[in-house]
């Protein structure tokens, strides 16, 4: 992070892509996430994210719905982590099985987020990430909180 005198820092976490097929979600995530001052484009596919990940040079964050068209996100999420693997990846998915907890790890998710639970708990841990506490590694956010993965 850098700073300037008489200037707000400049965080060094800027960049995210939400991925959601249904336009309220994806549209509420996009809007919050630009409140943490993030650049966040928004895809409806696996196709469209994967067009957007190509085109990026860098993405901090990558969230990503399981439930798509085209694709299951736990699947997709293997694909992201490889074209950006400094990305935090999360998944979104109302789905809270164990072995798609455990698949998600497995492709490289950060953060497993079981909708409609922990949208802001989310957002707190961007703001500290983005300040340079790192608390997105191996979490599980659903309706009993935060807690880490054990898998």
């Amino acid at each position: 992070m850098t700073t300037t005198p008489d200037a707000l820092p400049t965080p060094t976490f800027a960049y995210a892509l939400v991925v959601d097929d249904e336009p309220a979600n994806r549209d509420f995530l996009v809007r919050l996430l630009q409140q943490t001052k993030l650049t966040v484009e928004g895809a409806a596919t696996a196709k469209e994210a994967q067009a957007i990940a190509e085109r990026c040079e860098r993405l901090d964050l990558i969230v990503v719905d399981n439930k798509l068209p085209d694709m299951d996100g736990v699947d997709l999420l293997a694909v992201l982590h490889k074209k950006h693997p400094e990305a935090r990846l999360v998944m979104a998915t109302m789905l809270d099985e164990r072995s798609l907890m455990d698949k998600a790890f497995a492709n490289g998710c950060n953060v497993f987020l079981v909708k409609p639970h922990g949208f802001m708990e989310l957002y707190r841990r961007i703001l500290r990430l983005q300040s340079g506490d790192d608390t997105l590694q191996r979490l599980i956010i659903d309706q009993y909180g935060p807690r880490p993965y054990r898998g």
